[in-house]
């Protein structure tokens, strides 16, 4: 019996990889079927071991879905991620990391194939759509360019809302560090091909931690690393192009047309020396004699935007031994605008070393340089700004005279293009070095010195020919900022699990200093064109510097509770010192308290067979917002002036030693269930977070010397909700079969200001706030749209529209709606079928205001009457007003009229809904037939971006999105792109 049992038997000669890379894996536990029979897999993903003949073998390893297959002498199984399940997903956490099942907070973490291969210059724009709770505002097509990223809402009044950024352990600067490109984006320069996860933290428990700087959320970026094994290399290329995304929404009038409106401009004038033309043939014929130039047909479109290229290409290498891994990586992007001249191009690279020194000591070296380079152009109603001419210039100008020189437009934007400089270069650093020493198991002590250092260089040239820089003969802008930041981490963590009883805790102390530095040059007179540098100058105009620094000192601990692995209670608690605030309140306490119940793992839910988990959790603390203003507390006085011919000092700013923190006390109650084997995952999110000592510029006596100065007054809410659901709508039972995978999410969210300082009302250019109401409600004059019998443009007289008004001047102005959506969210869908696939991504976003800031100039209605700046919307051209009777939405066109048209006349007319949907993201790939001996994998694919949007209101002339704010400032129209790509692994 025994011989024939032996015979029985067979030995299994395996390979495990992953599925989707086809990357061997260590360490992964094959054990036979209902036996203890078990090994695991080497370095290279190998194992052996012997079972019956006809024994079935279960393959496990965290992070991807068990597998069962039946037993024979060679095997190559894959392994497919899961991501759902709590018990096994790891996720990233503050000065750590941590299960899924025992986080008390609430977060969203995107892995890389969520970034990987997008054609974006930021991460940041890749979490729009795929993280609830988050919007994610470009607001402008300049590539490389800043965006709004909110969590949960407006977090200050004037202290800034954006999230807190930390990368691989290190709080890093974000935004715009340059002077003349105040679109740039420092994290821009961060490869998102580099980043293994994004983890977004939202709550109290999540986030507070981070005390003084957590109140906005905060968002960790890890970056790759290597791990023991045979070296990997990626390769991959895209290219494609980019276009507006809706070219025809508003395209600039032809000559044809404006003249059209025109003619009826001036037969609708009855004043003055107009009264007497009331015929098409007269009306043409004046208008010829104020400088009409009918034979002139200048399509401004085609001038000023183009279809711009785009290329990225990335390179990298991980691997290593037991002792030793490594990852490095080397990555180009260029990407045009849709405007001629804006462009944006980066270089980076990235290296990451690991090294197990002894059994208990580990060290960690990370060091990322990159190098961003734009051609920006600031918007608004600069005249250089090419979005200005597109919407303003008449078409009969034209940007050359016969003889090929430029025409005498003011603010010619070929000039401005051809002749003009506008350079921007920014030279930054990420680094990272920390050694790990472990105790004993589960004792350990970790020091980090992490460094962030950016470097911009500006330079803007007006050419004598240029209108600014004509009287001069040329002037010159030089302009550095130097930003360094310095931040120290030390911990010791101790994480221990007796019995039935779990203990982890985190104590530790951090120091941060960021120094930074700005020098001004310019200089004017050029000695001949051409000649950039301002050496070349004989008359320098600006020379000015200077220099600031803010300093954090923090204590902080974090412990986690939990009981037979279904119980967890999360206490955390920081001090933070600031540089930035006064002496009696320079220390400030945070902290929180985090719940969760892992409901699942109760007796009585035993029986309930469809549900594998279901987490109940909740959170409340209190954390911090520092000020923006680095200087804000002290007394200072201004350097400058001029008194009696010596220098003099003016007082500037009043001192207060009382000035603190922002408090931000985020409430969170939340559930995470996954369903029929995994098939099914959603979580439900509840917050309530109430922001006070809003930081505000108050009224004070002027027998202080000054009117006003910051002080903590005023508060306000934000409460939403927040659903995420993925499900697998189709699994195939066999790799190459056909699946479907769906994932959604939307969220709600409102703003209600609570106090405000010292006052009900305070109206902010385009905005009120009132007690009760919304920070980005929207207060002006309510339109009331056209007079049918005579087509004069109406008025409301008040807020309660009962009356209406012709006079612009008696209507009254009254809160209009925000410019915050009701709901915003995403969907994506992505199916797979043997070596196909297809995922799609749609971005909605429903409800909120836009307000067009321009609209008045170019909603002129002919009153500008015959000027090179006086074009008309087409949303004008198509909706106005004609005849006695007719419904228009736009009033009749009379030249050099005043009822209507006029630059001050701001209204709702110009206020549009902001709802919208977009083909955000649309990929097709495709894995080719390859050698396996050359090859690990290889995948083309045509991916696109932006390529279809939906908008509600047929009167915004614009793209739908913009900044949180919901003003169109014309900024550079947002793009769309088609590109091909190929990924190649060996």
């Amino acid at each position: 019996m025994g011989t024939n049992a032996y015979a029985q038997q067979i030995t299994v000669k395996g390979k495990v990889v992953s599925s989707k890379e086809n990357i061997p894996l260590p360490g992964v536990g094959i054990k036979e079927k209902n036996k203890s029979n078990a090994t695991q897999t080497d370095n290279n993903g190998n194992f052996l071991i012997t079972v019956d003949a006809n024994a079935t073998l279960v393959l496990s390893y965290i992070g991807y879905v068990t597998k069962e297959v039946k037993a024979s002498s060679s095997l190559t199984v894959k392994l497919e991620e899961d991501i759902s399940s709590l018990s096994e997903v790891v996720v990233s956490v503050p000065y750590g990391s941590q299960t899924k099942a025992s986080f008390t907070g609430s977060a969203t973490t995107l892995r890389a194939k969520d970034l990987e291969g997008k054609p974006r210059a930021s991460f940041q724009e890749s979490l729009q759509g795929n993280v609830a709770g988050l919007q994610s505002s470009q607001g402008s097509g300049q590539p490389g360019g800043g965006l709004n990223v909110r969590i949960r809402g407006i977090g200050s009044y004037s202290a800034g809302s954006s999230p807190l950024y930390v990368v691989d352990g290190v709080p890093v600067v974000d935004g715009a560090t340059t002077v003349l490109a105040q679109t740039s984006n420092t994290l821009a320069g961060i490869n998102s091909n580099d980043i293994e996860n994004v983890t977004v933290l939202k709550d109290a428990s999540a986030t507070s931690i981070y005390g003084s700087r957590a109140a906005n959320g905060v968002i960790l970026i890890t970056t790759k690393s290597g791990a023991a094994g045979k070296t990997k290399i990626n390769a991959s290329v895209q290219q494609g192009l980019n276009q507006i995304t809706d070219k025809d929404r508003n395209r600039p009038l032809n000559t044809s047309e404006m003249t059209e409106l025109l003619i009826e401009g001036v037969i609708n004038n009855t004043t003055g020396a107009l009264a007497g033309i009331n015929d098409p043939t007269a009306a043409y014929n004046y208008l010829l004699t104020q400088g009409l130039k009918p034979d002139i047909n200048t399509d401004w479109l085609d001038v000023i935007t183009q279809t711009g290229k785009y290329a990225q290409y990335n390179v990298s290498a991980a691997g290593g031994t037991e002792k030793t891994s490594f990852f490095a990586s080397g990555g180009y992007y260029k990407q045009d605008a849709v405007t001629k001249g804006q462009n944006y191009e980066k270089i980076t690279a990235r290296l990451r070393l690991k090294n197990q020194a002894t059994d208990k000591l580990s060290l960690n070296l990370g060091f990322a340089p990159n190098f961003q380079k734009l051609s920006t152009i600031v918007g608004s109603g600069t005249g250089a700004n090419p979005v200005r001419s597109l919407n303003r210039l008449v078409p009969w100008v034209a940007p050359y005279n016969a003889d090929g020189t430029y025409g005498s437009t003011l603010y010619n934007p070929e000039l401005q293009r051809l002749e003009n400089v506008n350079d921007t270069r920014i030279y930054a650093l990420l680094g990272d070095a920390s050694a790990e020493y472990k105790f004993f198991d589960g004792f350990s002590a970790e020091s980090k010195v992490g460094i962030d250092v950016s470097y911009a260089d500006d330079y803007k040239y007006w050419s004598p020919l240029w209108v600014d820089g004509a009287s001069v003969n040329g002037r010159g802008m030089h302009y550095t900022s130097t930003y360094v930041n310095w931040n120290i981490t030390n911990l010791l963590k101790y994480r221990k699990q007796l019995n039935d009883f779990g203990l982890e805790a985190t104590l530790g102390q951090e120091a941060q200093k960021i120094t930074r530095k700005f020098v001004s040059t310019q200089g004017q007179n050029f000695a001949g064109q051409y000649l950039y540098n301002l050496s070349s100058t004989s008359t320098p105009f600006v020379a000015w510097s200077s220099s600031g620094e803010s300093t954090l000192a923090s204590y902080f601990l974090n412990t986690s509770f939990n009981y037979k692995q279904k119980y967890f209670l999360n206490l955390t608690g920081r001090t933070d010192g600031s540089s930035r605030f006064g002496k009696n309140v320079r220390y400030g306490k945070f902290g929180s308290v985090g719940l969760a119940w892992n409901m699942h793992k109760e007796d009585f839910m035993a029986n309930v067979k469809f549900v594998d988990e279901f987490k109940l959790r909740s959170s409340y603390g209190i954390n911090g917002n520092q000020h923006a203003e680095w200087y804000a507390v002290p007394g200072i006085y201004s350097t400058g002036a001029v008194y009696n011919g010596s220098p003099a000092y003016v007082l500037a700013q009043i001192q207060n030693d009382n000035l603190t923190w922002e408090t931000n006390k985020p409430f969170d109650v939340g559930v995470d269930v996954a369903m029929f084997n995994q098939r099914l995952t959603f979580t439900l999110d509840y917050f309530n977070r109430v922001t006070g000592k809003l930081l505000m510029n108050a009224p004070i006596s002027y027998t202080n010397g000054l009117g006003s100065q910051d002080q903590n007054i005023g508060s306000f809410r934000n409460t939403g909700l927040e659903f995420a659901i993925n499900s697998h709508n189709i699994k195939s039972s066999s790799p190459a079969g056909f699946n479907w995978k769906t994932n959604f999410n939307i969220s709600t969210i409102k703003n209600r200001i609570i106090e405000l300082s010292g006052t009900d009302q305070i109206i902010s250019g385009r905005y009120v706030r009132n007690k009760g109401g919304d920070f980005y409600e929207f207060y002006m004059p309510g339109w009331a749209g056209v007079n049918p019998a005579n087509g004069e443009g109406l008025w409301y007289t008040d807020e309660t529209k009962t009356a209406t008004t012709n006079t612009y001047n008696s209507a009254g102005s009254f809160a209009q709606g925000s410019a915050l959506p009701k709901f915003f969210g995403g969907l994506t869908n992505t199916f797979d079928y043997k070596k196909i696939s297809l995922s799609f991504m749609l971005y909605f976003n429903v409800g909120g205001k836009i307000y067009d800031s321009w609209g008045t100039f170019t909603s002129n209605d002919a009153s500008s009457g015959i000027t090179d700046y006086g074009a008309i919307a087409r949303v004008d051209y198509d909706n106005r007003w004609q005849k006695p009777g007719d419904n228009a939405t736009s009033p009749k066109m009379v030249f050099r009229g005043s009822q209507t048209g006029l630059s001050g006349q701001h209204s709702s007319r110009f206020l549009y809904d902001g709802t919208y949907v977009r083909l955000r993201d649309i990929t097709l790939s495709y894995e080719l037939p390859i050698n396996k001996k050359y090859l690990n994998n290889a995948q083309v694919y045509l991916r696109g971006n932006n390529l279809l949007t939906y908008t509600k209101d047929d009167r915004l002339r614009n793209d739908p999105e913009v900044f949180i704010g919901g003003q169109l400032d014309q900024n550079l129209p947002i793009a769309r792109q088609l590109l091909l790509g190929l990924n190649i692994t060996f």
